[in-house]
């Protein structure tokens, strides 16, 4: 098996193609780069505009579809349509009926 770095933060997530922060359930959005220079330099990029930003790059290895092997941590993000009716209208819980 090969090996590849991919870049991962404090709270568990990986860094996507598209410099996003994901849980890593689907590796085959995940950056992926043969060259720790160049997963250093998506860190670098990402931590320039998060300065709480504590991420790191690591080496995985491949498995026969080649993609990363990991281990997931983090729990799925909630997309916006989920997002509660407390959070939306501002509301209190108690006038939300929850």
């Amino acid at each position: 098996m090969s090996t590849v770095f991919v870049v991962r933060n404090q709270d568990g997530y990986f860094a996507t193609k598209q410099k996003e922060w994901e849980c890593g359930r689907e590796p085959k959005l995940l950056f992926r780069s043969l060259h720790k220079d160049e997963a250093l330099n998506i860190v670098f990029e990402l931590s320039s505009k998060d300065i709480y930003l504590r991420a790191e790059a690591i080496s995985v290895e491949l498995d026969e579809k080649k993609q990363p092997v990991i281990e997931v941590t983090a729990p799925p993000k909630a997309k916006p349509e989920e997002v509660s009716v407390t959070e939306k209208e501002n509301v209190t819980p108690a006038e939300a009926g929850v």
